[in-house]
């Protein structure tokens, strides 16, 4: 316990933070012990112990420097009170895809550990929520309602919810539904694109076919052709 680090301890010490968000969204927090975290390390339980002590603040650390980055990347490129509603929408959409293209275990993990009852990460994740900026969010959706830009019949405070399930159930389910049917595809390309069409055009294939005549219009414009 005593022994003196060196500079390739940083890098360990980042590993044993993977290994263990990678075991925690597979088999849950509660699952998941320090000695198994340190079998698939490659490293004895003492050096987990090392460096973070307690389960605890393993969980502090884990939390402070994945899951916060995981919000940062989402919410702080965004001034969610003004601009496009649409736009902002797909601007977050695009960034969880983003978020989860580097960390493929946060859907599980989400689902698991902050959706889910009793979850270990649930208040943690309390503590970190922009609140500010969801609100802002929220103002922003009731304005385009209101102005007719965007559905009336939305419930604005209820978009981000939708938005949050429509990106990471899917990926947190994907095994389940691949059992079922293998040819369901839950590539980014293809989980993107469904969101994305869902959110700004629906279910209904007249508004499909409008935003595709309103986007056909706008190119000919572009060109300078008669629309």
């Amino acid at each position: 316990m005593g022994r003196r680090p060196h500079p390739q301890d940083f890098d360990a010490r980042d590993h044993l933070l993977d290994v263990a968000v990678a075991l925690f969204a597979e088999r849950g927090i509660a699952n998941t012990t320090v000695a198994q975290i340190a079998a698939a390390s490659g490293v004895t339980s003492a050096m987990v112990h090392y460096w973070f002590h307690t389960r605890e603040k393993l969980l502090d650390a884990l939390f402070a420097e994945r899951l916060v980055a995981a919000f940062s990347a989402i919410w702080d490129p965004v001034d969610p009170e003004h601009g496009d509603p649409l736009a902002l929408t797909q601007g977050i959409v695009k960034r969880m895809f983003d978020v989860t293209e580097t960390m493929p275990w946060l859907p599980s993990l989400w689902l698991r550990e902050i959706v889910n009852e009793g979850g270990l990460l649930r208040e943690r994740a309390f503590a970190h929520i922009p609140t500010q900026k969801l609100a802002a969010f929220g103002q922003n959706i009731a304005r385009g309602c209101a102005s007719g830009e965007l559905n009336g019949r939305l419930e604005p405070l209820l978009l981000f919810n939708s938005v949050l399930a429509l990106v990471m159930l899917p990926q947190a389910t994907a095994r389940i539904w691949q059992r079922l049917n293998p040819r369901t595809s839950f590539d980014r390309a293809t989980l993107e694109r469904h969101v994305v069409a869902l959110l700004t055009q629906g279910m209904s294939a007249s508004s499909a076919r409008k935003a595709k005549g309103t986007a056909a219009s706008t190119a000919r414009r572009a060109k300078g052709k008669p629309s």
